[in-house]
């Protein structure tokens, strides 16, 4: 066993440690022994004397030995499983995982520094990497930083002091016209999957509130749709029920009434395949088995590529493009922002708005061209 020797003139609480070939400092607070170490005493005389002054205002951060790995598990295990969404944890997760583990999460948690989120930042951007995605993983470290320093684990986050770096503009979103959407329904229509890709396209929910539906959610007496939770993939746990993206995400969408006439035929079959209990999902296997995303993803491409081979032009579209071709649907035949709005789910009208400006964009001359007989009529006068 080590022995600290005491030396001749060595400052109190100061001793040789041997076997380290250093001096060790030793102060002891309200029965707790703090103990650091130095090649210098000098120096580590004046490091124990900075160690009274913060255990006496209570100031005093013991060294954090994790990794910033270590401390990310903890900090998802103790205070984000049991308080966020089954998406959102496992959104965290998987982002610090892809983008963050195996880089700057092997580092101690405290010799973090502004310098290493920024590179992971500009990293991120030279490889094209979405602004979004990038504010994302800045969220997520953020929150984990955060915790350690109101635990008092470091003395400082690093995190919001770096900066989101200017990347590539974000490609504009992918819109159906009337024509594409026509030519799409009909090469969708050999898919086991038509029936949800028609509901979508009517009603412009998003894939897992979709595939989330079940029977209880219907009600064909007021034609009314509940959206209610969204499907999520949990990994090692299957999947499960999640509640909406947002607040505004939960909410009713009138049936028009070719969902309607859909529904009840989806409703008759499944009855007569002993599926169709409140508690089954409308979209799903013969066996009542939900559907997965890979599954509608796969059927899109497939119709995607029987269209090109055929000679029709079409840029990639996704599950979201069906919900943009009824938004933008939506608002070439009036609809109202704040009705579009709630209709979406979207958490503020400025997300509406945005749909608006897009599919607006070649009348804005036209609406002008009304402001310059106003203005001539004035002149006149």
């Amino acid at each position: 066993m080590a022995v600290a020797v005491k030396k001749e003139g060595l400052p109190k609480g100061i001793s040789w440690r041997e076997d380290r070939k250093c001096y060790l400092g030793r102060v002891t607070y309200q029965g707790q022994p703090h103990v650091l170490y130095d090649d210098n005493w000098k120096r580590l005389n004046i490091r124990l004397e900075e160690l009274r002054v913060e255990l006496k205002k209570g100031t005093y951060i013991k060294e954090c030995t994790f990794t910033l790995n270590e401390w990310f598990d903890r900090w998802m295990e103790t205070y984000k499983k049991k308080t966020v969404k089954y998406g959102t944890y496992y959104n965290y997760l998987n982002h610090y995982n892809y983008y963050v583990k195996n880089g700057i999460g092997k580092k101690k948690l405290k010799d973090v520094t502004v310098d290493d989120i920024q590179t992971l930042y500009n990293q991120l951007c030279d490889r094209d990497f979405a602004a979004g995605t990038i504010k994302l993983v800045g969220a997520t470290l953020n929150g984990c930083f955060k915790k350690a320093v109101n635990n008092r684990m470091i003395t400082f986050n690093p995190v919001p002091l770096a900066e989101i770096p200017k990347c590539k503009e974000k490609k504009e979103k992918y819109v159906f016209t009337k024509d594409e959407q026509n030519q799409f329904m009909e090469y969708i229509k050999e898919s086991y999957l038509y029936d949800l890709f028609r509901i979508i396209i009517m009603t412009g929910m998003r894939n897992g509130e979709a595939r989330a539906l079940r029977w209880c959610d219907i009600d064909f007496g007021k034609k009314i749709i509940s959206v209610n939770h969204t499907l999520v993939w949990v990994t090692g746990e299957g999947h499960r029920l999640d509640t909406p993206k947002t607040k505004a995400s939960r909410r009713k969408i009138p049936m028009l009434s070719q969902v309607c006439e859909i529904l009840s035929e989806k409703k008759r079959q499944a009855d007569s395949m002993g599926i169709g209990n409140e508690d089954n999902f409308i979209f799903c296997l013969p066996d009542g088995t939900e559907l997965s995303r890979s599954r509608v993803e796969i059927q899109l491409e497939m119709t995607e590529k029987h269209m090109l081979e055929d000679g029709i032009q079409t840029e990639h579209f996704t599950c979201h493009t069906l919900r943009h071709a009824f938004a933008t649907r939506a608002i070439e035949n009036g609809m109202k922002p704040q009705v579009l709005k709630t209709i979406l789910g979207h958490s503020n009208i400025s997300m509406t708005m945005d749909l608006y400006a897009h599919v607006l964009g070649d009348e804005k001359a036209q609406e002008m061209l009304l402001m310059e007989n106003l203005f001539m009529e004035n002149l006149a006068m």
